[in-house]
């Protein structure tokens, strides 16, 4: 088959004869006496750069394109890409394979489109709060947190909480009775990191007591101190924020660090965004790309959309289209749309034996198991008879539990709202891996417990 050319190059190869007849019509003086060598080394050229064209089109029809060097630093005023080539755009795609890196803006996540700006999307969607946690308020924190540097990597890691820490047995003033039975205000004022998160919860969704941001991030900040993860990640959720405390984005970095390293996935994504998104100063494309990485492993829908954009640019990792192709895929199959339109800008730097070897890959996926006790706070564990609340039967909301347990990788099957022996053996084991009762049941507490994350 004949080898596809740029239109620019041929016809201005194909011109260098005529170029020369018409100079030697112009200056006959001249060239009529060097007429024959001034055609050949013309026509050395023509050949040439048609040779040089077939060579380069062939190389871009059997590989896909080179990787460029990782970036590892972003100017701090990223200027748009500009096109400078007469070629019409609809005809660009037939020229030449497109080549992502030169796609996008070296700071954009959200699409890989040329001409639309992106961003790092970071907790709202991903780890919805109540609206009561966005208030501006502050609070002085109970302990104060103490930062190291990891000598091998230079890279700052979070180390004792100060004086809370030491102080697990501590006791606390008892909450007000509007907050719950006492058996749940007791553990909590005795210590129970559990029970004080549900404290916590209890204040920020502003339900049984009104809503109180103060009090809430002090129980959070209590039940975190003690290294119950999903308490360091809602209290790095705060302080990012300044809500309940006064906002502080390094001090959301350390407790979302500490999370993050207990397993906390939503807790990775977030430590990620803050890396690359620049908003500690600098943006660190390296850590970002490690704890993206992370959390896609973990099936975080937007932790795997990021990571194929850092892989197209090669941003805190080597630039890889076969990687990043594998993540959009990931991330669209979870239904992700803007994913799917990446992926498919992404193939087209493919080869279709390499979209068809990843696309099996992808069928084939499984998220690695996640730690539920770090990332799913449970409920009523401060009472061995606690009541879980009457057994749900509709077919949807079970099939939906059964959709949820599929995805953190129980083998319940093909989601039919039927809760039958499979359903119910994931949920036991759903339930005892969170600390709660065991029911095997749909009811209640357990769409309060799985609804909280994005499963």
């Amino acid at each position: 088959a004949e080898a596809r050319r740029p239109r620019k190059a041929a016809p201005a190869a194909a011109a260098a004869p005529q170029i020369a007849e018409d100079a030697t019509e112009a200056a006959p003086s001249f060239l009529t006496r060097y007429r024959r060598p001034l055609l050949l080394t013309a026509a050395l050229i023509a050949v040439s750069m048609l040779t040089l064209n077939l060579v380069l089109q062939r190389m871009n029809s059997e590989a896909p394109p080179a990787p460029a060097p990782a970036e590892t630093t972003v100017p701090a005023a990223p200027q748009e890409t500009v096109s400078t080539d007469p070629v019409p755009a609809a005809e660009v795609s037939e020229l030449v394979a497109p080549r992502v890196i030169d796609m996008v803006d070296a700071t954009a996540v959200g699409s890989i489109n040329p001409g639309e700006r992106m961003s790092f999307t970071r907790p709202n969607d991903v780890t919805p709060m109540p609206p009561a946690l966005f208030a501006q308020e502050t609070v002085k924190p109970a302990g104060d947190i103490i930062e190291t540097i990891n000598e091998d990597t230079n890279d700052p890691v979070i180390g004792a909480i100060g004086p809370v820490a030491a102080t697990k047995a501590e006791t606390f003033e008892l909450p007000p009775e509007g907050l719950g039975p006492i058996e749940l205000r007791q553990a909590a004022a005795d210590g129970d990191a559990r029970a004080q998160f549900e404290i916590a919860a209890i204040y920020t969704e502003g339900q049984a007591v009104p809503a109180n941001p103060e009090e809430a991030a002090k129980w959070y900040e209590r039940s975190a101190s003690q290294g119950f993860a999903p308490a360091q990640y809602r209290l790095g959720n705060l302080y990012e924020a300044g809500t309940g405390v006064e906002k502080d984005l390094e001090v959301a970095r350390l407790w979302y660090q500490r999370a993050a390293e207990a397993g906390n996935r939503m807790a990775m994504h977030n430590l990620a965004a803050l890396y690359a998104g620049g908003a500690l100063g600098e943006q660190k494309f390296e850590p970002a790309a490690e704890w993206f990485q992370q959390a896609a492993a973990r099936g975080m829908t937007d932790s795997q959309f990021n990571l194929g954009m850092l892989y197209a640019r090669g941003l805190g990792i080597e630039q890889n289209f076969e990687q990043s192709y594998k993540w959009f895929s990931l991330a669209a199959k979870a239904g992700d749309a803007d994913a799917g339109k990446a992926r498919d800008d992404i193939a087209k730097s493919l080869t279709a034996d390499a979209v068809s070897r990843i696309q099996a890959e992808v069928d084939a996926w499984q998220s690695e198991p996640i730690k539920l006790d770090a990332n799913f706070a449970p409920i009523g564990t401060w009472s061995p008879t606690f009541n879980a609340g009457e057994t749900i039967t509709t077919r949807e909301v079970i099939s939906r539990v059964q959709q949820a347990l599929n995805r953190l990788g129980y083998q319940v099957g093909t989601p039919d709202g039927v809760a039958g022996p499979k359903t119910a053996e994931a949920i036991k084991t759903f339930e005892r891996g969170t600390g709660m009762s065991e029911t095997g049941k749909v009811n209640p507490r357990l769409l309060a417990v799985l609804g909280s994350q994005p499963v």
